[in-house]
């Protein structure tokens, strides 16, 4: 090992290597979204996970179908569960959710059909930031009111990323050490950047080296064909480093179909058949990658913050 190698290993190491692998690994994340939302993700998700690649999910705690989550992820503690934190209801009343607090307590979180506003530009025009750290805060809780033990945050339709939201996102992950999603777009990269990729590393926050999807890719072109090439090119794509791919999964039913529409629901499905493929097994196999959840960012952040 050269001088310079040595000393880049021991003052500057890689997560991968911070996580006690080999700079040379190829860690991979792959993360269900929006688990509990519906009930035929809720089932199709944890097939996935039985398939073996996929080790870690976020739960939607507000939605309809998050008990069931629980007492699944009590019959399964080995999967990394995070809080996939909501201040949305997107499918309105067709399918309809609210936030955990009462209106009394998160007034500005209700619309007036009292349920969760439809977007984010609702939540940013209406919503309240007290009410919206009491409910994200809420929802935590109830979670960890189950006896069962978070590994991460991230958020449904990326609401966070807003500047004005991200540093209520910073406070709870640090609150309850559950590492964050982080923005993935290059701007954060740049020193100058409020709140850039590089801060955050340096204040102890732990999170994966790039943050990868496909969900709004492909318009139209909604075929398994399609989706696998892609996945299938992400992974050949992947560095030595730590990744985390972000996926929806469900069973296309009749209901669901009927709350989500045709591209939705078709997306969820081939996801679903995607990462339970032999095909795609085989790759990862081949590309020697190694599949992780969330826990062993979490140890490493618990270590981090407290320095």
């Amino acid at each position: 090992m050269s001088f310079i190698h040595h000393i880049k290993n021991k003052y500057f190491p890689t997560l991968a290597e911070q996580l006690g692998c080999s700079d040379k690994d190829i860690l991979v994340i792959v993360n269900i979204d929006d688990i509990g939302l519906h009930k035929d993700e809720t089932e199709a998700s944890f097939k996935v996970f039985n398939f073996g690649m996929v080790k870690s999910g976020s739960i939607m705690v507000p939605c309809p179908n998050y008990h069931r989550v629980i007492k699944l992820w009590h019959e399964n503690p080995e999967i990394d569960f995070g809080i996939h934190l909501t201040l949305t209801c997107e499918w309105g009343e067709k399918y309809p959710w609210a936030p955990v607090l009462p209106k009394t307590d998160v007034p500005s979180l209700y619309n007036p059909e009292g349920i969760m506003w439809p977007s984010n530009e609702a939540v940013l025009l209406h919503a309240k930031q007290k009410d919206i750290a009491l409910e994200l805060e809420a929802q935590i809780n109830k979670v960890l009111e189950t006896g069962l033990k978070p590994s991460h945050l991230d958020y449904h339709m990326n609401f966070a990323f807003h500047a004005d939201l991200f540093p209520v996102i910073m406070r709870l992950t640090r609150k309850f050490n559950l590492p964050m999603r982080v923005p993935k777009n290059t701007k954060f990269m740049l020193p100058f950047t409020k709140h850039n990729l590089w801060s955050l590393r340096r204040k102890g926050y732990v999170f994966p080296d790039t943050r990868k999807g496909i969900y709004m890719m492909g318009g139209e072109d909604q075929s398994l064909e399609f989706r696998k090439a892609k996945y299938h090119d992400q992974l050949r794509s992947l560095n030595p480093g730590v990744h985390n791919i972000n996926l929806h999964i469900a069973f296309k039913t009749r209901e669901l179909e009927y709350i989500m529409g045709q591209h939705d629901s078709s997306i969820r499905q081939i996801d679903f058949d995607v990462w339970t493929s032999h095909d795609t097994k085989k790759l990862a196999q081949e590309l020697g990658i190694i599949f992780i959840g969330f826990r062993p960012l979490q140890q490493l952040q618990s270590k981090l913050l407290k320095n």
